[in-house]
């Protein structure tokens, strides 16, 4: 899985030429055939340490199969609503699901139980009011749902969404910029999308709004409030039903306020998309809010300037989107080998991915697809 995806979700990269991915998906559906997978997974049991497993999904919606007559990003539907279940079946099975506090209490030193699994969400996508979360409570599975929050304040859409939009409903065949630098696209080419979405992925200090106002003029598609407004009631959560999730026992975490890439900010919006989407969920939940979930979940690394907003922001916990499973070493060998908190990680899911691939993500990572960016 890439952490580097072009849209706002993480994006399904093969790291290998199509003969070797299809030998890959060969060998993976063999061993689940087998009984493999969910042999390893019980193994897991008798570890002298637990293994966190962390699965990603954003949206789960089953008509975005239908990409000619849907507006928006299909590839952030990474779930229908059968897999959703099915998954979350499979997941229950083989592992014990954690909360948000369950995580937080491991890493101060206290238990986790024997095949620890979260299923978290980035975004803040309505489908997981209206579908996530029944499923969820039937089943009786926690998840963590990362909020962007000024998209539910402001009912704006989200800028992968916008570009989505606005290229779905364009008549023209090319479009030039001139913001943030000159660029001329072939709108029937499949990488027009990626380059608008990696211009605000990958530009420093970007006017977000400035840049997709003039793409919205250079389609020539109308853009006014009012119309985003409308497109994000259909796609985002209302602060009602972010409360509803709450309500219902699940962990509502922070995914920033603008969902913008930390390392294109300066240190004062830095400083307001980690610190500023904490407070707007503290005040909106009346609860401490823990956690962050990295917008496009790029990794940190060493960025010791990133690493210092996070820890004045209050957050105790960064994920990324970056694939692999996390190796939480008791509290006796933590001064050998210790755990980042900023660096936890986390594993994708995309659509098109078979029950075995998906087991396999979790069961044995090193099998699953992995992009450059994982490496």
């Amino acid at each position: 899985m890439s952490c580097n995806g072009w849209t706002g979700k993480t994006v399904v990269v093969v790291n290998a030429s199509e003969p070797t991915a299809g030998k890959r998906q060969r060998l993976v559906h063999a061993l689940d055939r087998a009984g493999v997978l969910r042999g390893m997974m019980q193994l897991r049991r008798l570890a002298p340490m637990p293994i966190v497993g962390a699965v990603t999904f954003h949206h789960v919606h089953d008509t975005a199969e239908q990409s000619g007559a849907y507006p928006y990003d299909p590839d952030v539907a990474d779930a229908t609503p059968q897999q959703f279940r099915r998954w979350l079946e499979m997941l229950a099975r083989i592992g014990t699901p954690i909360t948000m506090a369950e995580l937080v209490r491991g890493l101060e030193g206290g238990p986790l139980p024997k095949n620890p699994v979260m299923i978290t969400f980035d975004d803040g996508y309505r489908s997981c009011h209206d579908v996530a979360l029944p499923i969820l409570r039937e089943l009786g599975i926690p998840a963590t749902f990362f909020v962007a929050t000024s998209f539910v304040t402001e009912r704006r859409l989200y800028w992968w969404e916008r570009i989505a939009l606005l290229l779905h409903r364009t008549t023209r065949t090319t479009v030039t910029l001139r913001y943030p630098a000159p660029m001329t696209l072939a709108l029937g080419h499949p990488g027009a999308a990626d380059k608008l979405n990696d211009t605000i992925k990958d530009t420093r200090g970007l006017d977000v709004e400035r840049f997709l106002a003039e793409l919205a003029e250079a389609l020539g598609v109308e853009w006014n409030r009012e119309v985003e407004a409308r497109h994000a009631d259909d796609l985002i959560m209302s602060w009602d039903q972010v409360r509803a999730l709450a309500r219902s026992g699940m962990d509502v975490e922070s995914h920033g306020r603008r969902h913008r890439v930390l390392q294109t900010l300066d240190d004062a919006s830095l400083a307001d998309e980690l610190g500023g989407a904490r407070q707007d969920l503290e005040a909106q939940l009346g609860r401490p809010v823990r956690a962050v979930a990295y917008p496009v979940g790029r990794r940190i690394h060493s960025e010791q300037r990133i690493r210092s907003a996070l820890i004045a922001a209050g957050y105790k916990i960064g994920m990324s989107n970056c694939s692999g499973v996390n190796r939480w070493w008791p509290a006796s060998l933590r001064r050998v080998a210790p755990i980042d908190r900023f660096d936890i990680r986390r594993l994708a899911t995309e659509r098109g991915m078979s029950d075995a691939m998906f087991l396999t993500q979790v069961a044995v990572p090193r099998l699953a697809y992995i992009s450059e960016y994982n490496r």
